[in-house]
C-alpha cells in the first residue's frame, strides 16, 4: 500500500512541474571536489542565492549545492552517508563517529552542552544554517520513510524562504522525525523549529535566528543477550524483533536545545568604480581629487565616464563586529521503579524510588571584533581581527544537604576570551586562516586555543590539484559535565586537569582522487568509562548491573588516520571507493578500527531521456575493535568495562537502491541490510544493540518557486 501511494504522488509531481531543480546543501559528509563535476549548472535556478556564516564574526561563506540526487537515499541513515557512525539501531538515536576526525567538539566555539554531541545527525550549529536570498518565495519539502505503524521510521522536513526586498530575506524551517523502532522500547522522536533572517548591505549586514529543538529518547538498555541475534537457535523461542527481552522499559531521555543568535557588523570604507572588464579605474578618493577647471572639460568628463560605464563598488576598509549567542537547554533522565531498572543500575545515590534527574543549561556569550578588510588596498593582502568574549554559563544539578534533603545546586562560570586572526581569502592561488585565542575564569589563562588551514590551488593537466593544510592546538578545561554531575544513579565531583590536543594533517585532491593524513596527540584526556558487575543468571542469560564513571589518562594517546577516496566510471558503471586507515596507542581509552571502507557501484542512465536513475549498492564496513558502550544514564557513549568487554566488527552492511531523478523532482527505492540473515554474522555497532533487519525505505524531495 505505501508503495502504491508514494508513485501515485510521485507521479502527479512529475506530471506537474514545480519550478525548480532541487538544491541539496553540500555538507560535511560531501567533499566539495567531487560534487563541483556532477552539477547539472544549466537547471539551477535563477536568482536564488544561498551562503552560511561563521559562528563567531557572521562572516558570510558561499554555499556549494549538488543538484543532482547522488546518494540521496543515504541522507536517511543516522550512520552517516557513508557510514562513518555508530549509533544504537534506530532513526535519530544518539550517534558517536568511528573516524576521529569527525569529531569536531570545541568548548571555544560551540560551548558546553555535553548532551547534544551525540544527536549532530539532527541538531544544526549556527554554522550549518542556510541563508538564501530569492527573487521568488522558495520552498524546499523532503520526506523519508520505511516500515508501518508499529515499528517505521519517518522523517519530514520543510525549508521556506523569501525576500521582502533585495536586502532583506526571511524563512523558516521544520524539521520532525519519529522512529518508533524495531525493538522494544527503542522510539525516537525529534522536532525542529528554526526561524531566521538576514539583511545584507554595502555597510551593514545582519544574520539572526532562534532555534527550538526537543528531542526524546525511549531508553531499553540493549537486548538482555547478543545470542538472541546471533545464536538464536540457543534458545526454545525464536524470538522476533520487538520481542526480544531488553534491559529497560519505561525509561526515557528527554531533551530541548533552544538557540537565540545573532551577529551583525558595520563596516567604513570607500568606493571603487570598475569597467565593463572588471578592471578599477578610480577610487572615490581619486575622484574626490580630480578638478575640472572649464565646462568644456566637465562636458568632456562626463561623456568619457558614459562611454566607459563605470560601475561603482563599495569596499569595506574596517569592520565592528558584534555576535550574541543565547542558549537554553535541559535534559531529563526519567526511569520508572517498576520497570526492572533494579536489575540494571548498580548505584543508587539519591534515595528516590524513580529517578527523575534533570540539569539545566543556560549559556550567554558576547563577542565584539574589529576588523581590517583583505584587499581595500594593493598592499593589503592580508585581513585582520583582534576580537574580545565574555561567555556566561549556569549549570544546575541535584544535590543533596548532610540530612539527606534534596536541593537545586546552581554553579556559575564566566569566561573572558580574547584572540585575534589572520587570514587571506582573496585571490585564486594561496589562502590561508590563522585564529588564536586564550581564555581565562578568573583565575588564570592557562586555557588557549590556536586553529588554522591553509590551501594552494594549482593547475595541472586542464583541472586542478588542490593541497589543503589544517590543524589545531588547544589546551582547556574537559567539560564541566566531565568534571560534575549529579543523578540517582552516577555522581561525580572531580577536579580534572586540562587537557591539550594537538592535530596536525593535509589532504590532497585531483580529478577523482583525495588523500588525506591527520595525527592527533592528546595528553591527560579525560572520557566516560562504564562498569559491569554481575549480578543474576536466568534463563540462560547472564545479568549485569551498570556503572558509569570518569577516568583521565595520566599520559598521552596517538592517534593516525590516513584515507583515500577514489571514483571510476566507465560508460554507465560508476564506483566510488573510500577507504580510511587508523591507529591507536591505547584502545582501552580511545579505540578505533584498524580499516573501514565505503563502496558504491552503481548503473548511471536515463530512461526515456528524461528520467535519470541510478542503479546500484553501497556497502559499508569496518574491522573488529572494542567499540564504545552507550550508556543511557549519561545519554553518552562511555569505554567498555575490560572485564567484559567485546569486539564488533568485520561484518559488512550492504543497501540496494534505485534513485531517480527528474527536472525538479528526486525520489528513491531502497532495501537496506539486505545482506541480513537470521544467526550468522554480528550486525551491531553499539554493543547489544543489534541493527535493524532488511527494511525497505521509500523517500522522495521537492521544490516550490512561488
Amino acid at each position: 500500500m505505501y508503495i502504491k501511494y508514494f508513485f501515485v504522488i510521485a507521479l502527479c509531481l512529475l506530471l506537474k512541474p514545480l519550478g525548480a531543480q532541487n538544491l541539496q546543501q553540500n555538507t560535511d559528509t560531501r567533499e566539495n571536489h567531487f560534487a563541483t563535476d556532477s552539477v547539472e549548472k544549466e537547471d539551477v535556478p535563477e536568482g536564488i542565492y544561498a551562503w552560511t556564516i561563521d559562528s563567531r564574526f557572521g562572516s558570510v561563506r558561499p554555499a556549494n549545492y549538488d543538484t543532482i540526487p547522488h546518494l540521496f537515499p543515504n541522507e536517511a541513515f543516522t550512520e552517516g552517508i557513508r557510514g562513518h557512525y555508530n549509533f544504537t539501531g534506530n532513526l535519530g538515536a544518539p550517534r558517536l563517529s568511528r573516524i576521529f576526525t569527525d569529531r569536531t567538539e570545541n568548548s571555544f566555539r560551540d560551548g558546553q552542552f555535553l548532551f547534544s554531541l551525540p544527536f549532530d545527525f539532527f541538531l544544526r550549529r549556527p554554522d550549518q544554517l542556510l541563508f538564501t536570498n530569492t527573487k521568488s518565495p522558495f520552498t524546499n519539502l523532503t520526506y523519508h520513510e520505511c516500515g508501518n505503524k508499529q515499528n517505521g521510521e519517518d522523517r519530514i522536513r520543510a525549508l521556506f524562504s523569501t525576500n521582502v526586498n533585495q536586502r532583506l530575506g526571511l524563512g523558516f524551517k521544520l524539521d520532525y522525525l519519529y522512529g518508533r523502532g524495531y525493538y522494544d522500547s527503542q522510539a525516537t522522536s525529534a522536532f525542529n523549529g528554526t526561524l531566521f533572517g538576514s539583511y545584507r548591505s554595502d555597510r551593514y549586514s545582519l544574520h539572526s535566528f532562534f532555534a527550538a529543538n526537543h528531542l526524546k529518547n525511549r531508553e531499553n538498555g540493549g537486548i538482555e543477550t547478543d545470542e538472541y541475534v546471533t545464536s538464536p537457535e540457543s534458545f526454545p523461542t525464536r524470538y522476533d524483533t520487538d520481542d526480544m527481552p531488553v534491559n529497560l522499559s519505561r525509561t526515557n531521555s528527554k531533551q530541548q536545545d533552544n538557540t537565540l543568535f545573532l551577529t551583525h557588523r558595520y563596516s567604513i570604507g570607500l568606493t571603487r568604480w570598475t569597467d565593463k572588464n572588471g578592471k578599477i579605474v578610480s577610487t572615490q578618493a581619486d575622484r574626490a581629487a580630480t578638478k575640472v577647471s572649464t565646462v568644456t572639460d566637465s562636458i568632456q568628463m562626463s561623456a568619457s565616464t558614459d562611454s566607459l560605464k563605470l560601475t561603482p563598488h563599495f569596499v569595506p576598509v574596517t569592520s565592528l563586529i558584534h555576535t550574541l549567542r543565547m542558549d537554553f537547554n535541559n535534559r531529563r533522565f526519567i526511569s520508572n521503579a517498576a520497570n526492572g531498572g533494579r536489575n540494571f543500575f548498580n548505584d543508587y545515590y539519591l534515595n528516590n524510588d524513580s529517578a527523575r534527574d534533570k540539569t539545566d543549561y543556560t549559556h550567554v556569550e558576547n563577542l565584539v571584533a574589529l576588523e581590517i578588510n583583505e584587499g581595500f588596498n594593493r598592499w593589503v593582502k592580508t585581513g585582520m581581527r583582534l576580537f574580545a568574549k565574555h561567555e556566561y554559563y549556569r549549570f544546575t544539578l541535584p544535590d543533596t544537604t548532610a540530612s539527606g534533603t534534596q536541593y537545586e545546586q546552581k554553579y556559575s562560570i564566566h569566561y573572558l576570551t580574547l584572540g585575534a586572526q589572520l587570514m587571506k581569502k582573496q585571490g585564486r592561488v594561496f589562502h590561508y586562516d590563522v585564529l588564536g585565542e586564550i581564555r581565562s575564569n578568573g583565575s588564570n589563562w592557562g586555557e588557549f586555543n590556536i586553529e588554522g588551514t591553509a590551501d594552494v590551488d594549482l593547475p595541472l593537466w586542464k583541472d586542478t590539484v588542490s593541497v589543503r593544510l589544517d590543524g589545531f592546538i588547544r589546551n582547556e578545561q574537559p567539560n564541566f559535565y566531565l568534571r560534575h554531575f549529579h543523578a540517582r544513579n552516577a555522581w561525580w565531583d572531580k577536579d580534572l586537569d586540562n587537557q591539550l590536543t594537538v592535530r596536525l594533517g593535509g589532504s590532497l585532491s585531483w580529478k577523482n582522487t583525495r588523500l588525506s593524513f591527520h595525527l592527533q596527540n592528546i595528553q591527560k584526556l579525560a572520557y566516560f568509562a562504564e562498569t559491569l558487575t554481575p549480578s543474576n543468571f536466568t534463563n540462560n542469560v547472564q545479568h549485569y548491573t551498570h556503572s558509569v564513571g570518569v577516568r583521565q589518562n595520566s599520559g598521552s594517546v596517538q592517534l593516525l588516520t590516513a584515507s583515500l577516496r577514489q571514483d571510476f566510471h566507465l560508460g554507465i558503471l560508476h564506483w566510488e571507493n573510500e577507504l580510511i586507515y587508523q591507529a591507536t596507542t591505547d584502545k582501552d581509552s580511545y579505540p578505533l578500527p584498524a580499516f573501514s571502507v565505503w563502496t558504491n557501484l552503481y548503473l548511471k542512465f536515463r530512461l526515456a531521456r528524461v528520467l535519470q536513475t541510478e542503479l546500484g549498492a553501497d556497502m559499508r564496513y569496518f574491522t573488529k575493535y572494542y567499540a564504545p558502550a552507550y550508556s543511557p544514564i549519561i545519554g553518552q557513549y562511555a569505554m567498555q568495562d575490560p572485564n567484559y568487554r567485546i569486539q564488533l566488527g568485520n561484518y559488512p552492511v550492504i543497501n540496494a537502491y534505485v534513485n531517480f531523478h527528474l527536472k525538479r523532482t528526486r525520489f528513491y527505492v531502497m532495501a537496506s541490510h539486505v545482506n541480513y540473515s537470521s544467526g550468522t554474522g554480528n550486525p551491531f555497532l553499539v554493543p547489544h544493540y543489534p541493527l535493524n533487519r532488511l527494511v525497505l525505505r521509500l523517500g522522495i524531495s521537492w521544490n516550490f518557486i512561488n
